[in-house]
């Protein structure tokens, strides 16, 4: 029998069998143990969360019911009063009863409280003041149903200066005192405070969501975790018996999966034990044969180091020989791909390099084409303000100059784009700065907003953006048409105030397909290949943006062609406006 088979046949009795028996044994009884134990654990974080919901509401119930005495300061005081004015309250007397139900209010923590006299119109509603002098009945009628039990429910409360929908636990009672009745109602908002104990054990998540499954409250836990087990509901029931929203709990099985990694682990210590005692037979066996593989382990050694120019002696014409020739041999082929991968990689980074220089160099290089143009028409014509435009083209060939000369000195040096120099501008003055470059040769229309908020941004960045964009416009034009249709616009405004503005460009071109926007902004993605298109212009375009803090997206525009939307942080607004722009 060969060495292969001999070392196949020792490892396979010896090792392989026991250790795998051993393995899936030991794992089948800790797993089996522990999902008992794991089940418990569920039915326990079940009972938790039914207790946590019963005092929340049992402790709201309290507090209405208590409030709601007709023997009570504030209700029999309310009932009195009723009863002095013959149903009938006057203003001073509901304007002091009023103060006082909030001062009760906040002694009994509620969020929400309301008091409605017995033709359902609300007297007194803290919580949500348009509600008042309205006429409710439910409230009278969840009263006459309920007998004070508490139910959910999702209610408009005012915060702050917001007002908001918010899960609360409520409960409404009728006070009476001779023929005269109120309806008393009170709620809690249910939020992580109010369910604080669902937080202690670290391996349970929980959550409460709406029937749509819309997150309402995160109470604990990370629900994209992927060790969560099966999700446990306890329905929040309405007054009309249906579920207003579910309190959703699921325990973790991380322990679960740490024990079965330990008992792996454990499996393996006992394998490598296992291979240590046969590698001790194959050495009593033959010290050669050792003493070849030795070799062989000190040139899989150098070669995890990348010394690829170790070779390992060859003493014999055994498999063993055989194996180290082969080895010798791909360490030789590793040696020569890896210089060549060198090169190659070298090449390619010069490559990336200068397809981005020159296309950095080429967009300043429209503007100064053009402004010559410009200055060779207008001499021609004997135009009479061709000294005003003189001025105009020459600052922005200068300019242009200047930026190209940044441009290359930053890429020879660092090989990427500069880093944006920001300083406080207008927006509308970089929109017109560079509109007015295309004055003669195309028509922009401009719908700029009046007494914008000033950006802080680097103006030939900014520039460069925006010269890319109305490149990109004007090369998805027909050429040649300078009708009606042919239309290139920009816009600006506000999008957030006191956050953001937006920057617009758009055309009647034939716009983006819906399956190349995700990829427009990619380094070399360019659907202009017989233009000689590189690729690169958006995904400039989008690094700048970025590097502004900002975000950009393109759709459909209204004049048939692409719109890009760039949305940019006003100055001072602190933070950056995230990764994607909706809408």
């Amino acid at each position: 029998m060969r060495l292969r088979a001999r070392f196949t046949v020792w490892f396979a009795l010896t090792a392989v069998v026991p250790i795998a028996a051993a393995a899936f044994g030991t794992r089948e009884v800790v797993s089996e143990s522990y999902i008992e134990e794991y089940a418990r654990r569920q039915e326990s974080a079940a009972s938790l969360g039914r207790q946590v919901l019963s005092r929340v509401s049992e402790s709201l119930a309290h507090r209405v019911q208590s409030m709601s005495e007709p023997t009570s300061y504030y209700m029999g005081g309310f009932l009195i009063e009723l009863e002095k004015d013959h149903g009938r309250l006057e203003q001073p007397v509901l304007a002091r009863l009023i103060d006082q139900g909030r001062t009760l209010k906040d002694a009994l923590e509620l969020d929400l409280m309301l008091v409605a006299d017995a033709e359902s119109v609300v007297l007194f509603a803290p919580h949500y003041r348009p509600a008042q002098h309205e006429v409710d009945r439910r409230w009278t009628e969840l009263a006459e149903r309920s007998k004070g039990q508490p139910v959910f429910a999702r209610e408009r409360i005012i915060r702050g200066d917001q007002i908001r929908t918010e899960l609360v636990v409520e409960s409404a009672r009728r006070a009476t005192r001779g023929p005269y009745k109120v309806t008393v109602a009170g709620g809690q908002v249910i939020d992580r405070e109010s369910l604080a104990a669902l937080q202690q054990d670290r391996a349970v998540a929980a959550r409460i969501v709406d029937p749509n499954r819309a997150v309402l409250v995160a109470l604990a836990g990370d629900w994209s975790a992927p060790a969560l087990g099966p999700i446990i509901r306890l329905p929040l029931a309405g007054a009309d018996g249906a579920p207003v929203a579910t309190l959703e709990m699921s325990v973790s099985q991380a322990e679960l999966e740490t024990v079965l990694r330990q008992v792996t682990r454990l499996s393996a210590g006992l394998g490598a034990a296992a291979l240590f005692i046969t590698v001790l037979l194959g050495l009593w066996v033959s010290t050669r044969m050792t003493r070849d593989l030795d070799e062989l382990v000190v040139g899989a050694q150098a070669a995890s180091r990348g010394d690829l120019d170790h070779q390992v002696p060859m003493r014999t014409r055994d498999e063993i020989g055989a194996v180290a020739e082969a080895f010798n041999t791909m360490m030789n082929d590793l040696r020569e791909s890896k210089e060549k991968l060198v090169i190659a990689e070298r090449v390619a980074a010069w490559q990336e390099i200068a397809r981005r220089l020159a296309h950095e160099i080429k967009n300043p290089l429209t503007p100064i084409q053009m402004s010559v143009e410009t200055l060779r028409k207008t001499r021609a014509s004997h135009h009479p303000k061709f000294d005003e435009i003189f001025e105009e083209s020459t600052h922005m060939v200068l300019e242009e100059a200047a930026r190209l000369k940044r441009i290359v000195s930053e890429f020879a040096e660092f090989a990427r784009l500069p880093k944006p120099e920001k300083r406080r501008m207008d927006l509308n003055e970089v929109v017109n700065g560079a509109v007015s470059l295309y004055q003669g040769s195309m028509s922009i229309e401009r719908d700029l907003a009046g007494n914008l908020p000033h950006i802080e941004a680097d103006r030939d960045q900014l520039s460069q953006v925006l010269l890319n964009l109305l490149e990109n416009a004007r090369d998805a034009l027909p050429k040649g048409n300078a009708g009606a249709d042919a239309r290139i616009r920009v816009e600006t405004r506000v999008v957030r105030p006191g956050r953001s503005l937006a920057l617009v460009v758009e055309d009647s071109g034939p716009g983006v397909a819906s399956e190349a926007r995700e990829q427009i902004f990619t380094p070399y993605y360019t659907t202009k290949h017989e233009s000689g298109g590189t690729g690169l212009g958006l995904a400039i375009v989008h690094r700048i943006v970025t590097d502004h803090g900002g975000r950009i997206v393109v759709t459909d525009s209204a004049l048939g062609g692409a719109r890009f939307v760039i949305e940019l942080p006003i100055a001072g607004s602190g933070g950056e406006l995230g990764a994607s722009l909706r809408g």
